[in-house]
């Protein structure tokens, strides 16, 4: 009995900190909700960081290779295609990708965008040869244009978890980009996969 009212009070206290932190909106002057409502606003209106993401819109025939013995072998070579698309009002880049993956059909889901609050670039793929979400976080260098971003993977074949790869997505020119992803494990530039995407006629 003890412990539950121990809990309880715990609980009770809690939510008391929780109602002191958060500042009350009808207390806070017109000016101050306004003030509020345009930083709200701008926080979440696309910015020139979605734009950058443009670049990698529209119908794309991909050439994927693997290097499933390390870069220094032979890679297994697919083909597919891939369309991205901008959505939510400019604020998340979609791609819808067909494929195959060793030797089976591969549809996977891919949504990009920007976080103005974290001031970083998202990134999360979903596909159908798997269960797992990958989950991505990244910057697009200021000079080079040079997407970078860095995520958890897991290796189950390996028994590994939350193996830390690098992703790349280099824009060669209006017509053609680049995926490349890397095992951080295995060394800085020991690439595992490579998309090379190429605007579709």
């Amino acid at each position: 009995m003890y412990r539950v009212r121990l809990f309880a009070l715990s609980i009770i206290m809690l939510v008391a900190v929780l109602a002191v932190a958060q500042p009350d909106w009808q207390e806070m002057s017109p000016e101050e909700q306004q003030k509020m409502m345009v930083e709200w606003q701008k926080l979440g209106a696309p910015a020139d960081a979605h734009k950058h993401l443009e670049a990698l819109v529209g119908d794309w025939k991909t050439t994927t290779n693997m290097w499933m013995a390390g870069p220094d072998s032979d890679p297994m070579t697919s083909h597919g295609t891939s369309t991205k698309t901008m959505i939510m009002g400019g604020r998340w880049l979609q791609e819808d990708f067909v494929g195959d993956f060793m030797g089976q059909p591969m549809n996977g889901l891919g949504i990009t965008g920007y976080d103005n609050y974290k001031n970083m670039y998202l990134n999360t793929w979903v596909d159908n040869v798997s269960t797992n979400v990958t989950y991505a976080t990244g910057m697009r260098h200021p000079h080079t244009g040079v997407f970078t971003f860095y995520a958890q993977a897991d290796e189950p074949m390996l028994k590994v978890q939350d193996r830390t790869v690098k992703y790349s997505i280099t824009v060669e020119s209006a017509d053609k980009h680049v995926f490349a992803m890397y095992d951080l494990h295995a060394g800085d530039d020991y690439k595992v996969v490579e998309i090379i995407y190429e605007r579709a006629e």
